[in-house]
């Protein structure tokens, strides 16, 4: 069987569905499990539903960049193999860069035409071992996590500890926004734009349309939104 046959043939995409069915069952799992501990802290079912519309709204930015990658995934790994993998992972530009890796480590490419069938399934290896360190320390470290945090409520003021995991997140997504704006260390004159762009709309919106909680459900995927268009309209 030629390569481009087996890339896009029936038993590869149902072997590729299983993955996927499996992220399915997870996040169903996990929302059942979600709604049931909301109610047990007081939480309403409105307010659950409010807060996942907000993230489903605001998670449409942040996909374009997924949807690039799994349509050059799919010209050069074909569409069984993206479409799995585009499923089960948190950094879609990883995938490329390991798939690369991997193919040329048996003096393969992923140049159209030139990856081989041995390029290829060490391409396929290659993502999914690149992917096995995050699941087993998300999966072994969790629990601890979790203990960690009533050990440090019980020892310290709780409102300290609400404050010390506010700044944990904020020092997460700022450590994100710098690697998109300063690399290899020059400034990125356009991201930085996007950003304060996105910065002055969320604050506008948060600021004057506080009152409106239809508009702040949408606040975060607006801002990126206009930081994008923006910033593509002056450059």
């Amino acid at each position: 069987m030629e390569l481009k046959d087996l890339m896009n043939s029936p038993m590869l995409w149902a072997v590729s569905s299983i993955m996927v069915i499996v992220i399915l069952a997870q996040a169903t799992l996990f929302m059942r499990q979600a709604f049931k501990s909301a109610e047990k802290m007081g939480i309403s079912k409105d307010e659950c539903i409010t807060g996942m519309r907000s993230a489903m709204i605001t998670s449409i930015g942040p996909a374009f960049a997924p949807v690039i990658v799994l349509i050059a995934l799919m010209a050069v790994l074909g569409g069984p193999t993206a479409w799995m993998r585009m499923n089960d992972i948190g950094a879609a530009r990883t995938e490329l860069a390991m798939s690369s890796i991997a193919t040329n480590m048996v003096g393969s490419t992923l140049e159209a035409g030139k990856l081989s069938m041995i390029g290829f399934v060490f391409a396929l290896w290659g993502m999914a071992l690149n992917n096995s360190g995050w699941i087993l320390f998300g999966g072994y470290s969790a629990p601890q996590l979790g203990k960690a945090v009533d050990y440090m409520k019980q020892k310290f003021d709780e409102n300290w500890v609400k404050l010390v995991m506010a700044a944990a997140a904020l020092g997460l997504f700022s450590t994100l926004l710098g690697n998109a704006i300063i690399r290899g260390g020059n400034v990125n004159t356009k991201n930085l734009f996007a950003g304060a762009v996105a910065f002055v709309s969320m604050s506008v919106i948060s600021y004057f349309f506080k009152e409106n909680k239809k508009l702040q459900e949408f606040s975060l995927g607006l801002a990126m939104v206009i930081g994008m268009y923006v910033t593509v309209a002056i450059f």
